[in-house]
């Protein structure tokens, strides 16, 4: 199994309630695409270098995950329809090879 990285950026205006519930969606979403959540680190709220969707901050989170990659495409498929997650990259961790 290979690791991904998930860096994500929430709308900062989001409760605490709303953004636990976003954030569950999220972590069922990748679950059903085969990819394992094997660590988080949630940063919280940080300044942009420039504004996104109008505001200075957004609400920073980091997941590990393993998986065989496949479900990488409809996962990004699924979290562009979110409005309140306004930006996410995946990146492939170095496995040695």
């Amino acid at each position: 199994m290979r690791q991904y990285e998930l860096m994500g950026i929430l709308d900062p205006t989001l409760s605490d309630e709303d953004r636990t519930a976003l954030l569950a969606e999220i972590d069922s979403e990748l679950a059903e695409n085969g990819l394992k959540k094997v660590s988080q680190d949630m940063w919280g709220v940080r300044d942009f270098a420039y504004k996104i969707r109008g505001s200075a901050t957004g609400y920073y989170f980091l997941y590990v995950l393993e998986g065989d990659g496949q479900g990488i495409i409809p996962v990004t498929k699924l979290f562009n329809l979110k409005k309140n997650f306004w930006r996410f990259v995946f990146v492939r961790l170095d496995d040695g090879e």
